[in-house]
């Protein structure tokens, strides 16, 4: 594995307070599967879209794919990436790693050449868990034509699929279980290593052109998983059934809270293989076959299932929350969802840079739920001037935080990634925000999307939170528009409600000032879209959305100059 950089050295250094305040057990993820195999070895565990496991049938294969990988020469810190849909086969490998102590590296299943090379390269991994084809895709392909730019490579095990020349099935590893005796036993439990070894690499869905790799170990995982979105946000229990709907292979909002978090507290994840927005309703399905008790969606997804005309044909009421987390989800959606529902709609505010400062209860007032949630135990949080100081409730600044569940830092040292840590190990999140005096906190924009038009700072998320509310509008973005006199000006995407036209730019702007905004906050281009562009963390990318107003050509109405 390559080098980490900054965070691990801080995170390091409060090892020792985190482990006497009791937010860090030193116990592996795996360790929590083989005690509720133990106790509820028949209770399912995970179902997909080809089979269920039980506890005991999950055990026994990871068990298998470790003793398998151990004699390929697999070791201790070696990263293993897999791309996989979301299939019960990426929590099978995950915790065979676990079992190992190899580096469990989740990948998009969207990811292509370009994002693969860059991953797999800056990670050294010597190992690739993948589709054969999938959704009419070649993978096999793929990974051939970026191969020779991967030393490190020198496995490939395939999923659902006949192997090819040197190509392994991870199907026949996971049967394999010719090693099983009582020295097979005594062997592999000797390669178990510490909570607190890196094991898991989270790449962020931000919308840079470089892939950031993050680290996180088993205590930071177990701690965020079981403690704070377990008992102080959600009060999950062994009855509880997750729906993982959102991407899995994202390693981040589609896996851990929907996949692993049910099967730390010995309950059950049932996994939607593929989200298809426009059938929403396959995700309805899911929750009533298996009476899911709660779901895990980014807001693109909430915001198609309570629009969607059929989701008053299905049994939902076997929901308890709903979780949101990846993007902010507007007031007005979270309601009603609420609403059609019937539960909660819980928040995690995160980075999968450095973990999770705040969420939500699902106990909260409703006024509450609307926030990013307040502090949790085990994370420190601050809100931070321009200069430096700390700002007082209700004033906005830069949101920075450190804790118990945070990541230990980038996989690999970069200069400009690495400023992301101060010297005290606080992560400064470009996300600008307020705390109010209970303690919770609200995400008012970005640092980096803030628009300078002629000398004013111009919050983008202000205009956005004003647009959707037109009758006309569904999603809206802002984003900077360069321009050589004001410096930049304001470019505004709208996708338009179902069964309606895109607004006029001179309706939008008078929408806007009679909203209450001042003159300069009036978008001055306009781009009518079908779809807001995404990345695989479901957050809009707005870098590509710059890219096409770069295109347009440049017709400001004149009288917003």
């Amino acid at each position: 594995m390559s080098e980490m950089s900054f965070g691990s050295e801080q995170m390091d250094s409060r090892a020792a307070e985190y482990r006497q305040l009791g937010y860090w057990k030193d116990r592996l993820l795996i360790d929590y599967i083989d005690e509720h195999a133990g106790n509820v070895p028949d209770k399912v565990a995970i179902a997909d879209n080809r089979s269920s496991l039980t506890y005991s049938q999950l055990v026994q294969k990871t068990e298998n794919l470790a003793a398998a990988l151990l004699k390929l020469g697999i070791k201790t810190g070696d990263v293993v990436a897999v791309q996989s849909p979301n299939w019960a086969e990426l929590p099978i490998a995950h915790l065979a790693l676990d079992r190992i102590g190899a580096v469990f590296l989740p990948i998009h299943d969207g990811f292509r050449s370009e994002e693969m090379t860059l991953v797999l390269g800056a990670s050294k991994a010597v190992a690739l868990i993948l589709p054969t084809t999938y959704r009419d895709f070649d993978y096999r392909a793929l990974v051939d034509s970026i191969a020779p730019d991967l030393p490190a490579l020198q496995h490939r095990i395939v999923l659902r699929g006949e192997p090819r020349g040197t190509e392994l099935s991870f199907d026949a590893l996971c049967s394999d279980d010719a090693w099983r005796d009582d020295k097979g036993q005594a062997w592999l439990r000797q390669h178990q290593v510490s909570a607190n070894t890196p094991l898991q690499i989270m790449v962020s869905s931000g919308t840079t052109s470089i892939p950031k790799c993050s680290i996180y170990s088993d205590n930071c995982m177990a701690f965020k998983l079981l403690s704070q979105y377990g008992s102080v946000a959600t009060q999950m229990t062994d009855k509880d059934i997750g729906a993982a709907i959102a991407p899995a292979g994202t390693g981040a909002t589609g896996y851990n809270y929907p996949i692993i978090a049910p099967l730390l507290h010995g309950g059950s994840t049932v996994l939607l293989e593929h989200w298809n927005g426009k059938h929403p309703e396959e995700s309805f399905a899911l929750i009533e076959k298996h009476r899911c008790t709660f779901a895990v969606v980014i807001p693109t997804q909430l915001v198609k299932m309570i629009r969607s005309p059929l989701v008053g044909e299905y049994d939902l009421s076997s929901l308890r929350f709903i979780s949101n987390a990846g993007a902010k989800l507007e007031s007005s959606d979270a309601e009603t969802a609420e609403e059609i529902f019937s539960c909660p709609v819980q928040t995690i505010y995160c980075a999968t840079d450095s973990g999770v400062p705040t969420m939500t209860r699902t106990a909260d007032p409703a006024e509450k739920r609307r926030t990013a949630g307040h502090v949790l135990p085990g994370e420190e949080l601050k809100i931070m001037r321009e200069d430096g100081s700390a700002a007082p409730d209700g004033e906005a600044g830069e949101v920075l935080w450190r804790g118990a569940n945070s990541s230990y830092g980038y996989l690999t040292g970069n200069s400009e990634m690495d400023k992301a840590w101060d010297s005290e190990g606080w992560f400064h999140s470009g996300d600008l925000g307020t705390l109010d005096a209970d303690g919770y906190l609200t995400i008012v924009g970005r640092k980096k999307d803030m628009i300078i038009r002629g000398g004013r700072n111009i919050n983008p998320a202000q205009i956005e939170e004003v647009l959707v509310r037109h009758p006309d509008v569904t999603e809206a973005a802002i984003v900077a528009v360069r321009d050589a006199v004001l410096g930049e000006q304001i470019g505004a995407a709208i996708v338009a409600a179902p069964g309606k036209s895109v607004p006029q730019l001179g309706d939008l702007t008078r929408f806007v000032v009679d909203a209450g905004l001042p003159k300069w906050c009036q978008p001055e281009y306009l781009l009518a879209i079908s779809d807001l562009p995404r990345n695989a963390g479901g957050k809009i990318d707005k870098l590509k959305l710059s890219e096409e107003f770069e295109k347009l050509a440049k017709s400001p109405a004149s009288e917003l100059r």
